[in-house]
């Protein structure tokens, strides 16, 4: 079971659907904005682009995990998460190696995401709940929602830098949204509430501070102010 309440087959659509709308999205797109900067610092576009077709891979090759394997580590949807900051480097180190300056960025990017759909199509005719990734095992609901925060936070992260309306589903940004709200409240014992969810969003993936969180959040209780959750933020780096 995912840290929220979702349907494998709602989740599975809205990724197919959210992926294909960030592809057709980045076609739209004029060749010099693939150079231009990101809210990452030191990403450009094209590495973005390049990062998010690398996202779908760890789908593409994910495995039926073993119920006997009683060493891997077994992950939930926060210490997956977590783990992103932790492994920065690595993340940033493998993005430079899967990149192809010779290549159409956006064409990789969407090989490596329908090589990941067809993959999950796969796993779910096998009847496979959980999978071996290189992190360790997870339940394959939840990583499909890992691959879901990835094409929501970044598709945000283009659409800044392109300048341009976001491609990302307001079902996918729903979704997302309240994964993060879930994990916020599991870690900070809180009842609290998504205001603004493109906001919130950009608050718990890092990209914005505490001081820029405006209708974020507000609290489950109307008695109560808002609590300090710096300690609690980002989810996900």
């Amino acid at each position: 079971m995912t840290d929220i309440a979702v349907d494998p087959v709602v989740l599975d659509a809205d990724l197919a659907e959210s992926w294909d709308a960030v592809i057709d999205w980045l076609r739209s797109l004029d060749d010099e904005v693939f150079d231009a900067e990101t809210p990452l610092p030191g990403w450009r576009v094209r590495d973005l682009v390049t990062h998010l077709g690398l996202s779908m891979r760890v789908l593409a090759n994910a495995e039926p995990a073993d119920p006997a394997d009683g060493t891997t580590q077994r992950h939930d949807l926060c210490s997956y998460l977590a783990a992103y900051s932790a492994d920065a480097d690595g993340i940033r180190e493998a993005t430079r190696t899967g990149e192809d300056d010779t290549a159409d960025p956006v064409t990789l990017a969407e090989e490596r995401g329908a090589a990941a759909l067809a993959t999950l199509a796969r796993l779910r005719r096998e009847g496979v709940t959980r999978v071996l990734t290189r992190r360790g095992v997870i339940d394959l609901t939840t990583l499909v929602l890992t691959r879901l925060v990835e094409v929501v936070v970044h598709g945000d992260d283009l659409a800044r830098s392109a300048h341009v309306p976001t491609p990302v589903d307001p079902t996918a940004r729903t979704t997302v949204a309240q994964a993060f709200l879930s994990m916020v409240n599991r870690r900070s014992g809180y009842d609290l509430e998504v205001g603004d969810e493109r906001t919130w969003i950009r608050l718990a993936a890092g990209r914005i501070g505490w001081d820029q969180r405006g209708g974020a959040l507000r609290s489950g209780n109307l008695a109560e102010g808002l609590p300090d959750l710096r300690e609690w933020l980002p989810v996900v780096g």
